[in-house]
């Protein structure tokens, strides 16, 4: 069964998934400043792939930065097992 779980908003052309533990550890900045994670992630979706890990805390606390294509709200849906837990999320885009 597939279900629509939400809305992700984009502002950056890019999403991040990440472990919300980690983002007490989040730096903000700029595009062009590596010393933040929104910097990093610029960096991370800024290659032929437009996409790429980010480490967000400590050695393990990596996150996925992937470029979206544009700017909008982007519809999640989640994949669910016949025993209810979720076995994939897909991120659609709008265009």
């Amino acid at each position: 069964m597939i279900k629509l779980i939400g809305h992700a908003a984009v502002d950056s052309g890019q999403l991040i998934i990440v472990d919300p533990c980690y983002l007490e550890n989040w730096k903000d900045g700029e595009m062009d400043d590596l010393k933040s994670h929104y910097g990093q992630a610029c960096r991370a979706t800024d290659n032929k792939r437009r996409a790429g890990e980010v480490l967000v805390s400590g050695i393990q606390g990596h996150g996925v930065a992937f470029g979206t294509g544009g700017d909008g709200g982007f519809p999640v849906f989640a994949h669910y097992r016949r025993d209810g837990s979720i076995s994939k999320v897909e991120i659609r885009n709008l265009w």
